[in-house]
């Protein structure tokens, strides 16, 4: 199951993530640089809450947040196909694009392909079913990624 929603994030809600990731020391992980984002931040919440409270998506992956980041992918990079392992909690993961400003970087999720657009969340079984990121082009690919558990 792949879900796919637009405007999840608004414009100025992106704007107020920025100085998370302005003042704050990038780790290094293959070919990306990622921040951690406190699962209570509010716009970490707001994406939970855009799946968990749709009444047309019965799905019980997404309860609780367990860690998220704000993932960059530069020019050049890209992630091959994997599934999300980190955790045995892991029941779930949602990718938002913070920005559109790039060529390439494009998600894969079992062949689909997912096109970036400012705002947009995609919603996943991470461990279920594979998926990449393609080569990022020109200019750098920025990402507000969450994994979820099961509630307490």
């Amino acid at each position: 199951m792949i879900y796919i929603k637009d405007n999840v994030l608004s414009d100025a809600d992106i704007e107020q993530l920025k100085p998370i990731y302005a003042q704050q020391q990038w780790h290094t992980f293959d070919q990306t640089l990622f921040v951690d984002v406190s699962s209570n931040n509010e716009f970490v919440q707001k994406i939970k809450n855009k799946i968990k409270n749709d009444p047309n998506e019965k799905v019980t992956l997404f309860d609780e947040v367990d860690w998220s980041q704000i993932i960059v992918y530069p020019t050049g990079s890209s992630k091959n196909f994997h599934i999300d392992n980190a955790s045995e909690d892991t029941t779930g993961t949602s990718v938002t694009f913070l920005n559109d400003d790039f060529v390439g970087g494009e998600a894969v999720v079992e062949g689909v392909q997912i096109t970036p657009i400012k705002g947009r969340t995609y919603y996943i079984d991470g461990k279920m079913y594979k998926h990449a990121v393609l080569n990022v082009i020109k200019g750098s690919r920025f990402t507000l990624t969450s994994w979820y558990k099961r509630g307490s």
